[in-house]
């Protein structure tokens, strides 16, 4: 990371502390924002959001009869649309993505893809090559799913250029 980057980053890091200090948590929650701190932050509620879309509509249609595979299925597709909506509407909602449309979709569903293919190959690893516990694999995978999924979405599909002009 050169200089600027690293300053950039630090002086986000105490603004976003100084607004937790101060109680004035309006600008985590309302306002567009370009601080990349601000925005982990509100990509950390989106993420805990969304695995809660998920893990509840996988509960209810399981026990309403639904096979597990299809019941997963249907819990991850809503769960990812809620995640592209509460992603492009709240945690980058200043920012124009990279692309418009179907192409902004598209994008955005790859860099899910590639998280699932993450997690997939990091379960396999931490579990059967290394014999940790499932769960112990799984909290660990997803910190770095969660890592992946939110710098895919900061550093490709919305890359910074607000949409007032400002960088």
């Amino acid at each position: 990371m050169n200089g600027h980057k690293f300053d950039k980053l630090a002086a986000d890091a105490v603004e976003f502390w100084r607004e937790l200090k101060t109680g004035d948590v309006r600008d985590l929650f309302q306002t567009g924002t370009g601080n990349s701190v601000v925005q982990l932050f509100r990509y950390a509620l989106v993420g805990g959001s969304t695995f809660l879309v998920d893990y509840v509509l996988l509960f209810v249609l399981t026990r309403a009869g639904v096979a597990t595979v299809p019941a997963a299925g249907t819990a991850f597709a809503v769960g990812i649309t809620c995640n592209f909506l509460l992603t492009k509407f709240f945690a980058f909602k200043s920012v124009d993505p990279l692309v418009g449309g179907a192409g902004e979709v598209a994008i955005f569903v790859f860099i899910s893809a590639v998280g699932l293919g993450l997690t997939m190959a990091l379960m396999h690893l931490f579990t059967d090559v290394a014999g940790l516990h499932v769960m112990v694999s799984k909290l660990v995978s997803s910190i770095i799913v969660f890592l992946w999924n939110f710098l895919g979405r900061k550093l490709i599909l919305y890359p910074g250029k607000r949409r007032n002009g400002h960088a």
